[in-house]
């Protein structure tokens, strides 16, 4: 009687370990694969910002990303195509993901100085002659300075470009004048500067009374 006892005893034992076991590994499946559906979505928006800089910001990425970033699309299908994703390998390719995007992030702030400069350069040349509108254009640009997943801010890089360069153009400056406006920006200016040409665009663009002379100590 006492050792039937015993052994039904042991017997629920071993039962609620089991199940105990079962439920912690299921908990574990659980949040791996959360994890999983988390990277997938961060992987898909991060092929949908590389996407569009390269349709629309002149961005190009290197074959050998390219071929990683592939790798990863491919090795996402692979891990979970039991069902039930593997949690090794999804830390591998979580991994491999966040050294791809380090690598983005430093291409990307390389191309946007080269891509912007020269117009930032002059919307800075010209913010005398219209303030607000060149002031939009630079916040609007800057937005996209650092790499991100959200692609509304490269596209507010995109028209902000457009809109830049609508008013750079709109102002008809030749280099002469672009030269004498960049020397004014930045106090080196003289009348020395003012030929002929930079005059006529001065009248034409009624900034007579917006441009100041002033005497300076050598």
């Amino acid at each position: 009687m006492i050792l039937n006892r015993l052994d039904n005893q042991i017997k629920a034992m071993k039962s609620l370990r089991r199940h105990e076991a079962i439920k912690i590994n299921q908990n574990q499946q659980t949040s791996t694969d959360t994890k999983y559906k988390s990277l997938v979505e961060q992987v898909k928006s991060f092929i949908e910002a590389v996407k569009f800089v390269q349709d629309n910001l002149s961005f190009s990425m290197s074959d050998t990303l390219q071929a990683d970033l592939k790798s990863i699309v491919v090795n996402l299908q692979n891990v979970y195509s039991t069902g039930f994703a593997n949690k090794d390998e999804l830390t591998k390719i979580d991994t491999d993901f966040k050294s791809i995007q380090t690598t983005i992030k430093t291409s990307w702030i390389k191309h946007f100085s080269a891509y912007t400069n020269t117009t930032t350069n002059t919307l800075r040349v010209i913010s005398g002659i219209n303030s607000e509108k060149v002031t939009r254009c630079l916040n609007d640009i800057k937005v996209a300075e650092n790499w991100t997943l959200d692609t509304r801010l490269f596209s507010s890089l995109k028209n902000a470009m457009t809109n830049a360069e609508l008013l750079i153009q709109s102002l008809n400056m030749d280099q002469e004048t672009i030269l004498f406006l960049t020397k004014m920006t930045s106090g080196q200016a003289t009348i020395a500067d003012l030929n002929e040409n930079v005059l006529s665009w001065i009248r034409k663009e009624s900034l007579e009374g917006k441009i100041k002379l002033s005497f300076f100590s050598r």
